[in-house]
């Protein structure tokens, strides 16, 4: 069999680092633009993701791990779980039209029930599928976009294992490649009114700790625990008037964090600080990228990030996580 190559783990290493940062830079710039205390907390939050990316990149460098074999087969169905998830999450979301909150959360759940050893990369695929049709038009278009993430998802198998929103910002990066190919322009939406951003904010702070607690304390697993949660969202939310869409999608975003595994966030508190950390940034990354299916993972990536970087520079740091990434 093949032997691991340096350059494998170091390109997805890169790949997700330079996503998460720009997505955050720009928030920051936007917060500050809105609302200074949003841009400085958006600040704050890139400064804890940094932390983590620049140790999680020393790690890669002296890693050890090379001379181990290569599990093509493995990989290679991960890469089709990748690809059938999009385009299945697409299919339920437009065709059946579900939504993309219920839509990927039921790709999620099934693919949990039906192939738990592949629900991973299944559920990966699903946040391409969450792309709206004002950027990717048809089911071809996101089936390039999934395929793309299927390549960057085995990348990156070997870095930030146990971070909750890995998954959403290989799709994030996977859908961002695709429409700026086909030339497409992203959706710019506006900065929320005063008692939205309170009950988004709220909301995530439900929905992060709630999905860690069906996850590690109660043992379900990350996909089942952020489906679930994402469906209860997907499912009562919207029946909130004007708003219960939105906080039904920030539900599913703060889901993502709450699928960190216990050796990253070994406390529930860290979920509840993520949570607040998600929402602020959900509120000031509006205007970019939007539309992208994907975004809401990297903002919970970005977030988890942040909390386990300040953990770790007090002293803090929990237990290492094996390398592969669950």
């Amino acid at each position: 069999m093949q032997k691991y190559q340096r350059w494998i783990p170091f390109t997805g290493f890169l790949i997700l680092s330079v996503t998460v940062i720009v997505l955050l830079g720009a928030t920051v710039v936007t917060g500050l633009r809105s609302q200074w205390i949003a841009g400085i907390v958006s600040l704050i939050v890139l400064a804890g993701a940094l932390i983590t990316i620049f140790s999680e990149g020393k790690r890669i460098l002296a890693d050890k791990m090379f001379n181990d074999e290569l599990p093509l087969i493995k990989h290679v169905y991960e890469f089709l779980g990748v690809a059938v998830g999009g385009i299945l999450a697409c299919i339920l979301c437009r065709d059946f039209k579900l939504g993309a909150v219920v839509g990927a959360s039921l790709v999620g759940i099934s693919a949990y029930l039906v192939v738990p050893k592949y629900a991973v990369p299944v559920y990966c695929g699903a946040f391409v599928g969450m792309t709206s049709n004002a950027l990717l038009f048809t089911r071809s278009e996101v089936a390039i976009a999934s395929v793309i993430a299927g390549i960057i998802f085995v990348l990156s198998s070997y870095v930030f294992g146990g971070f909750g929103g890995k998954l959403g910002t290989i799709a994030f990066i996977s859908t961002i490649i695709t429409s700026l190919i086909l030339g497409r322009e992203f959706i710019v939406a506006p900065i929320f009114e005063t008692n939205t951003i309170l009950l988004i904010i709220l909301v995530a702070l439900i929905a992060t700790p709630l999905t860690y607690y069906f996850n590690v304390i109660r043992g379900h697993g990350p996909v089942l625990a952020s489906g679930f949660v994402g469906l209860l969202g997907g499912l009562i939310l919207p029946i909130i008037p004007e708003i219960g869409g939105t906080l039904a999608v920030v539900a599913i975003c703060a889901s993502f964090a709450g699928m960190s595994s216990k050796a990253r966030c070994p406390h529930i508190w860290i979920l509840v600080v993520t949570g607040l950390f998600i929402g602020i940034i959900y509120v000031y990354s509006t205007p970019i990228f939007g539309g992208a299916g994907g975004k809401l993972g990297t903002i919970a990536f970005g977030s988890i990030l942040a909390v386990y970087g300040f953990l770790s520079l007090f002293g803090k740091k929990s237990e290492k996580e094996p390398l592969k990434a669950k």
